[in-house]
């Protein structure tokens, strides 16, 4: 048999006792998901730039110090070579600094180029805190400064990782000889998921929308990526070079991460910069 039915008062109390705690944790819910975004938001630049200040130690070629259009001074090596065929702007990645390319900038300038490569603002040596709109400048910096040296039409721009956003936008702006992008990612809110999957996209204030410049850049480019890349997936890498404008070119790696191609695969890496280089040679 069925129990005595609760009184009519009772049911309307339990009924609106439930009510409250559903609201209050849906209110509370709501509240702490807003504290993360907006802290989110604020700290954005720490979930993006992992810059070291300390370790660089002297240049293999020459100390360089460039001022970006904003005063910031920012540190870099260049490397000349005595019958370059072309100058190479090397734009690293987002974590460490100059010292951590000591031997990719050595070996790229035994392919017969010259070699200038930066530490971005907040990285190394150089001045300030990184943000879009500094790297940009930070990479404008190094290319005006490169024209003391060379023409436009033999200046390759590298960009690795974080550093393929202001390659792009620098390739998108001057004129260039040529653009490598490396196991780079489409645009910041693209890959924002992939870091905090709850975090909105559009609330990204980080662009680097590099899909949407390699369709405008009419230099000839060269996309690099790995097919087993960790960070930065290699879909990404596949969709630059579907939006990209011609002349391009790719290179896809079946091993190595993202990290370590010129570690895992140095001989098929260097080849291949390499022959990328070959017309500049003529």
């Amino acid at each position: 048999m069925d129990g005595p039915a609760l009184p009519t008062e009772k049911k309307n109390a339990l009924l609106a006792a439930v009510k409250r705690v559903v609201r209050t944790a849906f209110v509370t819910t709501g509240v702490t998901v807003g504290i993360l975004v907006v802290l989110l938001m604020i700290f954005e630049g720490k979930l993006i730039y992992f810059p070291s200040r300390d370790g660089v130690g002297p240049s293999p070629g020459e100390e360089v110090w460039l001022t970006a259009a904003d005063g910031v001074k920012i540190h870099g090596w260049y490397l000349p070579h005595p019958k370059a065929r072309a100058t190479i702007l090397h734009l690293h990645g987002n974590a460490g600094n100059l010292e951590d390319r000591r031997d990719l900038v050595r070996r790229m300038q035994e392919l017969g180029t010259s070699v200038m490569a930066i530490d971005f603002r907040g990285y190394g040596k150089s001045e300030g805190s990184p943000d879009e709109a500094g790297l940009y400048a930070d990479s404008r910096a190094a290319y005006d400064w490169l024209l003391t040296k060379t023409t436009a039409d033999r200046i390759v721009v590298h960009g690795e990782s974080l550093g393929g956003g202001p390659a792009c936008e620098l390739a998108s702006t001057v004129p260039c000889g040529g653009l490598v992008v490396q196991s780079a990612f489409t645009s910041a809110p693209d890959m924002a998921p992939r870091v905090v999957p709850w975090f909105p996209r559009f609330l990204v204030r980080t662009k680097y929308d590099n899909r949407a410049k390699v369709a405008r850049i009419t230099c000839r480019k060269l996309f690099i990526h790995s097919k087993r890349d960790e960070i930065v997936p290699f879909d990404m890498g596949e969709a630059l070079y579907a939006a990209a404008a011609e002349p391009k070119e790719c290179e896809w790696f079946s091993g190595g991460g993202h990290n370590d191609l010129t570690i895992s695969y140095p001989k098929k890496y260097y080849s291949r910069l390499e022959k990328f280089l070959e017309p500049f040679g003529k």
